[in-house]
């Protein structure tokens, strides 16, 4: 039994958790130092970040708080939050060149990611208050089919990074779905055994090879705030496995990798899923990097208290087990229970985590900052007219605000 399936059995010890919470947060309240509030506007070299213990610091020595939504659906299709019916990112490819061609297939997944994210949507997170978005991005989106890297590779993360700066949000680079898939799931871009990365000496080289090109073009870029290098990193077992010494020495081939070419980056690190699923720092070396976790109290949706305290229990896991580094909970959501946001964002904030919410936006109700309500473009049997007119639509212009949007106001100011 894992560490969070035997609080979810043992409601009291929730509770006691909750308490814990409360009074870690405090004790924080009273001697956390005044942060930043948010970055000039627009980021300027004096904006670079760094780590500093378990702080992230600009060049000026302020101390900055990554908080803010992830991009979502942009880059990384997800049937369940994308108006497209396919299993995974790589079937899409396939299926539409297969029956339009590849020229036919690019154009449409253009129109796409062209309407989805607009100029207007980094003045949404602005206006919210967000410090920085996380932007997953899988290789498949860099590279063409034969895995070569395509002459305009950087064109839509250059643009995304840029439109960020300008606003005075980071960015943090979110590898979702590396050559083989570090997970074998859905999100990933292609659904496999889980075992093709880990267990596979050339798409480890490959994934190798991409951060090293993505760290080389980024460097010295202060508008991005770091490199999270493998979203949820399971490898095979997606509902048992846990990141262990077989991801933590790929995680020091990508680091080493990565400062050979960029020694200053922040690098981000994930565990699956809580604090003692990492190492202390000190065991390879690493420095200059944040720990990251994901959070979501599935099945509680309507259980309101059990639901703030599972987070908490979340919380306080890395403070529980420190490892002397910041802290980032990458994803997390409350499922549409404000009451339980509010708690959480609050908790988050007095213990000083950054966070990012998943999502920004989604087909569907209760998961984001905007809810879509468009049908779902059949890619296996829809035609090239039907699909263009779905995806015409998936601009955040046709999205209805949800409640989330004014609680993270709250929370981000």
């Amino acid at each position: 039994m894992d560490e969070f399936s035997f609080l979810l059995k043992h409601p009291h010890v929730l509770g006691t958790l909750q308490g814990a919470a409360s009074a870690a947060c405090a004790v924080v309240d009273a001697v956390a130092p005044k942060a930043a509030a948010k970055p000039p506007r627009p980021l300027a070299k004096a904006d670079f970040l760094h780590t500093k213990g378990t702080g992230v610091f600009n060049a000026r020595g302020q101390r900055i708080f990554l908080r803010g939504v992830n991009a979502g659906g942009w880059l990384v299709h997800e049937e369940w939050m994308c108006p497209a019916k396919t299993p995974d990112f790589m079937t899409l490819r396939d299926t539409l060149a297969t029956r339009f061609g590849a020229e036919k297939r690019d154009e449409l997944l253009a129109l796409y990611q062209d309407r989805y994210w607009q100029e207007q949507d980094f003045d949404r997170c602005a206006a919210m208050g967000a410090t920085v978005i996380r932007l997953p991005f899988l290789y498949m989106n860099l590279t063409d089919d034969a895995g070569n890297f395509l002459p305009d590779a950087f064109k839509r993360l250059d643009w995304f990074v840029a439109n960020c700066a300008k606003r005075g949000i980071y960015v943090i680079l979110d590898l979702h779905g590396a050559y083989g898939s570090q997970n074998g799931q859905h999100h990933s871009g292609q659904i496999n055994d889980g075992r093709q990365l880990f267990y596979n000496k050339e798409n480890r080289a490959k994934t190798i090879r991409l951060w090293k090109a993505v760290a080389s073009h980024f460097r010295g870029n202060p508008d991005v705030a770091g490199y999270d290098l493998l979203n949820e990193p399971l490898g095979p077992g997606y509902d048992k496995a846990r990141t262990g010494k077989l991801q933590w020495d790929f995680f020091d081939e990508l680091y080493r990798a990565i400062r050979a070419v960029d020694p200053d980056h922040i690098i981000i690190i994930e565990a699956v899923w809580i604090a003692i699923h990492l190492p202390h720092p000190l065991r390879y070396g690493w420095k200059n990097v944040i720990y990251q976790y994901h959070y979501y109290a599935w099945g509680l949706g309507e259980h309101t208290k059990a639901m703030v305290a599972f987070n908490a229990a979340a919380l306080l896991c890395p403070k529980l087990i420190p490892r002397g580094v910041p802290i980032l909970m990458g994803e997390f959501n409350c499922f549409g229970d404000a009451a339980a946001w509010r708690k959480t964002l609050q908790y988050s904030n007095q213990l000083r985590i950054h966070w990012t919410t998943w999502t920004y936006k989604t087909n569907c109700e209760n998961w984001s900052v905007y809810a879509q309500h468009l049908p779902s473009a059949d890619i296996a049997q829809g035609t090239e007219e039907e699909i263009r007119a779905i995806w015409e639509q998936v601009g955040t212009e046709n999205a209805t605000e949800s409640a989330l949007a004014g609680i993270l106001k709250e929370y981000l100011a």
